[in-house]
C-alpha cells in the first residue's frame, strides 16, 4: 500500500512539473494568434505590497500577472508581418549560419578524436583527456576571455568564425562519444584489424555506424546550445545586422503580437529537432553513462 502511495505521489508530482514546464510553450503559441489589442486588454499586472504578508517583507513588491490562454479571435496577420520584416529574416539566417557549421564541424572533429582517445596506445592520452574534462567543466564567462584574445590574434573578433571555431573544437563532443565507445565491444574492431582494415576504414565502416545514437544525441545538444547562443554573440558580433535571432528577439518591443509570433518561430526549430531525435537523445545519453 505504501509503495502504491509513493508511486501515485511521484506520478502526481511529475504531472505537475510537466504542466509547469509546458505552460510557457503553450501560452507562447496561443498568444501568437492574438491581436495586439487583445493581448493588451486581456493581460493585467497586480501589485501586492510587501507588508501584506510578514513572510514576504523582504520583497519590495510582488507582481502577479493574469494571462489569457486562448484567443477570442485567432489572427495570423502578425506572422505575415513578421515574414516581411527584413531584420527578423536576416537574424534567422544568421542563426542558421552559426548553428549548422557548429553542429557539422563538431561532429567531424569529435568522432575521430573520440576514436583516437579510446583505441590509441599513446601513453599520455589520459592526461590530455583530463585537460579536455577540465576545460569542459569551466563556466562560459571564464572561457570567453581566452576566446576573445585568440579571436583578436586571428583577426576574426568581428566575425561569426569567433563563435563557430570554438564550437567545432569544443571538448564536450569528444567526451560524450568516448564514453559511448567505452560501452561498445571492441571485438569488431580487432576482427577488422585482423582482416587487414586500416584505421580510417574501421572508423568509417564500423565505428561511425555504431556511434549513430551518440552522434544524433550530440547533434541535438549542440544544435540547441548554439541556436540559443547569446553571450558569444554579444561579445564577438557588434554589428546588429550580423547578430543571431537569440539576440534580435531582445530588441523586439512594443508590438506584443509580433513578439509572440517571433518567439514561436524561434523555439520551433529546436523543438522539432528535439521531438524528432528524442529517442536518439535518450539512448545516446543513457549508453554514454551520463546522468
Amino acid at each position: 500500500m505504501r509503495k502504491k502511495f509513493f508511486l501515485y505521489m511521484t506520478i502526481f508530482i511529475m504531472a505537475i512539473l510537466a504542466v509547469a514546464f509546458a505552460l510557457p510553450i503553450f501560452v507562447t503559441i496561443t498568444n501568437s494568434f492574438m491581436t495586439g489589442f487583445e493581448i493588451q486588454n486581456r493581460y493585467s499586472i497586480a501589485l501586492l505590497p510587501a507588508n501584506s504578508f510578514y513572510a514576504l517583507e523582504v520583497f519590495s513588491q510582488i507582481h502577479f500577472v493574469r494571462m489569457a490562454l486562448v484567443p477570442d479571435f485567432a489572427s495570423v496577420s502578425q506572422y505575415f508581418t513578421l515574414f516581411r520584416n527584413v531584420g527578423y529574416m536576416s537574424a534567422l539566417w544568421n542563426s542558421a549560419i552559426i548553428t549548422v557549421p557548429a553542429v557539422l564541424g563538431q561532429l567531424v572533429v569529435s568522432v575521430p578524436a573520440a576514436y583516437a582517445f579510446e583505441l590509441s596506445k599513446w601513453r599520455h592520452k589520459e592526461k590530455l583527456f583530463f585537460v579536455y574534462i577540465v576545460i569542459m567543466l569551466m563556466p562560459l564567462p571564464v572561457l570567453l576571455v581566452p576566446q576573445f584574445v585568440m579571436a583578436g590574434f586571428l583577426g576574426i573578433s568581428e566575425s561569426v568564425l569567433a563563435i563557430i571555431l570554438p564550437a567545432i573544437f569544443a571538448p564536450f563532443g569528444v567526451f560524450l562519444l568516448r564514453q559511448f565507445l567505452k560501452t561498445l565491444p571492441h571485438e569488431f574492431i580487432e576482427a577488422a584489424k585482423i582482416d587487414g582494415a586500416g584505421q580510417i576504414r574501421i572508423l568509417i565502416s564500423i565505428v561511425t555506424p555504431l556511434l549513430k545514437p551518440a552522434i544524433a544525441a550530440l547533434a541535438i545538444l549542440v544544435f540547441v546550445d548554439y541556436w540559443n547562443v547569446v553571450d558569444q554573440a554579444i561579445v564577438f558580433i557588434t554589428d546588429v545586422n550580423a547578430q543571431p535571432l537569440s539576440v534580435y528577439l531582445a530588441r523586439l518591443t512594443g508590438n506584443f503580437e509580433i513578439v509572440f509570433a517571433a518567439s514561436v518561430f524561434y523555439m520551433l526549430p529546436a523543438l522539432l529537432v528535439f521531438l524528432h531525435g528524442q529517442e536518439y537523445l535518450t539512448e545516446g545519453i543513457k549508453m554514454s553513462g551520463l546522468k
